[in-house]
């Protein structure tokens, strides 16, 4: 009798459960108040909402993160030691994430499910020159002082879109990323007028011997003194599924 008792609060509590992960709409918003539709094939979930989202945003909430990325940081020694600039990246990357917004998008068919978590961030012309400083100084390290590039060169327009933007964040993660296949950089317009950026790349990620195989999708749209960056992650799979439908929604995103 116990046992049934058990059972049966189980699936009430699961079934209350699925009740508070109803779907928010088959659209999503990015940080630049861009407005992709999605379709009636997709659902749409904010990411608080998701399993590595909501530990995301719980910890982003928490009074000691920018310290905890500072360590990270400091362990890593990706920055020279007698600059503070771990502090102050810390800082401001936290600052940034927690304006962010994190979706997950989840869809069902021919009896197989997919998912892919996305990521949408604002950041001002200000902070993108500060980024810029901070990377050249962390790559400029690993090279012995050597600099990569002119930081008066870096254009907001145009920062984190190159080929060589990418190299340098790859070679930060000491090789863990391994870029398999990649598109250029395409500027389009989409039927609404909004003009943006975009390139779709497969990598495999590999840490402690453990191999996972990604799709991922870059968006970059401009906005008045800022730059908004979104990011789109699956697995492969999940990435063939979902790029069409991406760039359906793209070509008629607007504001």
């Amino acid at each position: 009798m116990k046992m049934k008792k058990w059972l049966a609060a189980s699936m009430t509590a699961l079934a209350m459960a699925a009740g508070t992960m109803a779907v928010s709409a088959d659209s999503l918003t990015l940080s630049g108040g861009e407005v992709l539709d999605m379709g009636s094939s997709v659902s749409v979930y904010p990411g608080e909402r998701s399993f590595f989202g909501s530990q995301l945003h719980d910890w982003l909430l928490e009074g000691n993160a920018a310290k905890t990325v500072e360590a990270a940081l400091e362990g890593a020694k990706v920055f020279p030691k007698d600059k503070d600039y771990s502090r102050e990246f810390s800082e401001m990357a936290v600052s940034i994430l927690r304006t962010g917004k994190v979706y997950q998008v989840r869809a069902q068919a021919d009896d197989t499910f997919y998912q892919g978590m996305m990521v949408s961030l604002s950041v001002s012309d200000s902070d993108m020159l500060k980024l810029a400083l901070y990377g050249n100084e962390a790559m400029a390290d690993r090279n012995e002082g050597e600099k990569i590039a002119d930081v008066k060169a870096a254009s907001p327009e145009k920062a984190g879109t190159s080929e060589n933007s990418l190299d340098r964040a790859l070679t930060l993660l000491h090789g863990a990323v391994k870029v398999e296949d990649h598109s250029s950089w395409e500027d389009r317009k989409s039927e609404k007028g909004l003009a943006y950026r975009t390139a779709d790349a497969k990598a495999v990620l590999t840490r402690n011997g453990f191999m996972i195989p990604l799709y991922v999708k870059g968006i970059i749209t401009r906005g008045e003194g800022k730059t908004v960056y979104t990011l789109f992650a699956a697995d492969q799979a999940s990435g063939r599924y979902f790029q069409p439908l991406l760039d359906k929604a793209l070509k008629e995103a607007g504001k």
